[in-house]
């Protein structure tokens, strides 16, 4: 591979921010490619923002509110209000961040999560569904030593269904709600959380 010349590293530095001996790193695994570069230090640099702003906390932020209207001229039949947070004003008014919530809220009304996250979910009904997973996988006969990963599963698609974080994005099934709110984390170098959030539906 050809050497990583110092002009090359103070191009990369300028094009993405980052510092001198994270850029040569960058190109030295990209062997030289100064795209793939740029992609590794966006990828690392975020990753470091990302994981020094959980350990922070996120005081400031906004509440969105959302109303559905299934027909236009029809009132609307699903509201939706959801707190997001950050640790600065500055970020609250940031543009991603407002767009976050309003897809936040409009996810919410469509898909009809429970609560935020797994750490939400009461034991009370965890061992609910714990039970009556294992007791299906019994009455379906299946050997014992598998029981276990069978209920594992279960539980997997109950959080995939009812936890926000955890649902696939309504319009991007590829990806989670949770790495919508990672993205504008690693965006913004400050910590964001889905606080909570209310759902309101006519005749529900």
């Amino acid at each position: 591979m050809a050497e990583i010349s110092a002009a090359i590293v103070k191009q990369l530095r300028e094009a993405t921010g980052a510092g001198m001996m994270d850029c040569k790193r960058a190109l030295t695994d990209a062997e030289g490619d100064f795209d793939r570069a740029a992609e590794l230090v966006r990828e690392r640099t975020g990753a470091k923002m990302a994981d020094r702003a959980a350990e922070r906390t996120a005081s400031e932020g906004i509440v969105h509110s959302y109303l559905h209207t299934p027909s236009p001229g029809l009132p609307p039949k699903v509201g939706v209000l959801v707190e997001l947070n950050c640790e600065t004003d500055f970020v609250a008014k940031n543009e991603q961040f407002q767009d976050l919530a309003r897809e936040l809220a409009m996810h919410i009304a469509a898909m009809r999560p429970a609560v935020v996250s797994e750490a939400d979910v009461d034991e009370a009904t965890l061992a609910t569904e714990r039970r009556f997973a294992e007791k299906e996988a019994r009455d379906e006969g299946k050997p014992e030593h598998i029981v276990e990963k069978i209920v594992e599963g279960k539980l997997k698609a109950f959080y995939k269904e009812k936890v926000l974080l955890n649902q696939p994005y309504v319009k991007d099934d590829s990806r989670t709600v949770a790495d919508l709110v990672d993205e504008v984390q690693r965006t913004s170098g400050e910590k964001v959380e889905v606080r909570r959030f209310a759902r309101f539906a006519v005749s529900e």
